[in-house]
């Protein structure tokens, strides 16, 4: 049996695949600390951006790393019996306040796959959601062939 290469994805594999997936692991980080976690997200390749919905509960780690971060790195993922493909994307992190979301932007968001789920055993009202945004500076994607 031969075994498995990886190769570069191109452009338009890269689309979609981000435009395939529901959910990926954001990476930040405040001076020598790391900060992960599993996020849905949204791609929008016209704006070479993903966009994130996070909610924050009062004292919130991941808002303290969303705050610290200036540029952050990005991963989707996924295996299936053919193989894997994996896209890694840099880029930088901005909260976007209600007043500057573009229509288009909350219309993506809508089609989110978030479960619920109770964080912290608080009520949804008590968590502040934001939208926050990955600018794309650089993107990669492999794959796995035979």
């Amino acid at each position: 049996m031969p075994a498995h290469q990886p190769v570069e994805m191109d452009a338009t594999e890269i689309v979609d695949f981000l435009e395939s997936q529901l959910a990926g692991v954001l990476a930040m980080a405040s001076g020598d600390d790391a900060y992960a976690i599993p996020v849905s997200f949204t791609f929008v390749p016209e704006e070479s951006r993903l966009y994130f919905r996070l909610g924050y509960a009062p004292g919130s780690q991941k808002k303290k790393f969303v705050d610290a971060t200036d540029h952050a790195s990005f991963v989707a993922y996924d295996h299936q019996s053919d193989g894997w493909q994996s896209v890694v994307a840099m880029g930088r992190l901005v909260t976007l306040s209600k007043t500057n979301v573009d229509a288009s932007v909350l219309e993506a968001l809508k089609h989110l796959d978030i479960p619920y789920f109770k964080i912290f055993e608080r009520p949804t009202e008590e968590i502040d959601f934001t939208i926050v945004a990955l600018h794309l500076g650089q993107i990669n994607g492999r794959k796995e062939t035979i």
